[in-house]
């Protein structure tokens, strides 16, 4: 079977899962990576015959996705800000708007020496990515899931990158934790979802991707962001940054809880689909 005639039986298959457009790129990007093709080779590509190894694994694959299974889960990775980071279950998939996030952080914070720490790490994706940019800046990462950190600390070792990662429940007592030095950087891109918005998310997300990361109580969606200005009041250093993810529909009500802890600098940040979802802000003395 060639290449092209696999492509129109994967599009056959999965058109009542996908839209047109969403087959096109999927086609693309798994067939790109099982042949181990660039674009360029990708387009030129059209007849030349799949060995019945790799169909067999692509027979596998369109399986998967049928299920609504996300590629990057299929595929076993991502690419995150030029970095190839290792995805499954245990966390969120790296998303274009974290890779802003970080973007958005490297070009604020202008520092030789620099203690950054990631709550809520799930892949490593953001402390990896800074790290790699800034090789001096002390780097690590907090989650409460095992799982996520074991994929965390393989996506260091893969990447040669030296990250502390640690275990931590922002939603316990933190008298415990302990940090060498003050924190002079903050990120996270916490749960944030209420439970209602569960009926109008894509399944791919809905039935594959950890709950634990996405969702909080109806009744408190700002839960995370009061512990990560608990967590700034013992470990952020004054006029140190704090950066985080947001709910579009709730960037009033976060932008305030940051106004009422006294912080300054406060900027609420649109993503490149125009909705606002990062918020920065610096520590100050009150």
């Amino acid at each position: 079977m060639t290449l092209s005639e696999f492509r129109s039986t994967l599009k056959e298959t999965l058109q009542a899962c996908y839209s047109k457009n969403e087959l096109d790129q999927l086609a693309k990007h798994l067939l790109m990576n099982r042949l181990k093709l660039d674009s360029t080779s990708y387009l030129l590509a059209a007849d030349v015959e799949v060995s019945e190894e790799v169909l067999m694994q692509l027979r596998s694959d369109i399986q998967r996705l049928s299920r609504h299974e996300p590629l990057q889960y299929v595929l076993g990775s991502t690419s995150f800000y030029g970095l190839e980071i290792q995805c499954n279950p245990a966390a969120l998939i790296p998303r274009p708007e974290t890779e802003e996030l970080v973007d958005w952080v490297l070009s604020e914070v202008q520092m030789t020496s620099c203690n950054v720490i990631d709550l809520g790490t799930g892949t490593g994706c953001i402390p990896l990515a800074i790290k790699a940019k800034r090789p001096l800046w002390h780097v690590s990462g907090i989650d409460v899931s095992q799982e996520a950190l074991a994929l965390a600390r393989s996506n260091a070792l893969n990447l040669g990158l030296d990250i502390r990662f640690e275990c931590l429940d922002l939603l316990d007592d933190l008298t415990d934790f302990r940090i060498k030095e003050k924190v002079n950087v903050i990120l996270s891109n916490p749960p944030y979802i209420p439970y209602t918005d569960a009926s109008s998310m894509l399944p791919n997300v809905l039935n594959h991707e950890p709950h634990l990361a996405l969702f909080v109580p109806d009744s408190d969606p700002l839960l995370f962001y009061r512990r990560i200005l608990v967590f700034c009041e013992q470990f952020l250093e004054m006029d140190g940054y704090i950066c985080v993810e947001i709910h579009e529909n709730l960037s009033t009500e976060t932008l305030q809880l940051f106004y009422n802890a006294g912080f300054a600098n406060i900027k609420l940040r649109k993503d490149l689909q125009g909705k606002s979802r990062m918020i920065m802000a610096q520590r100050v003395s009150l």
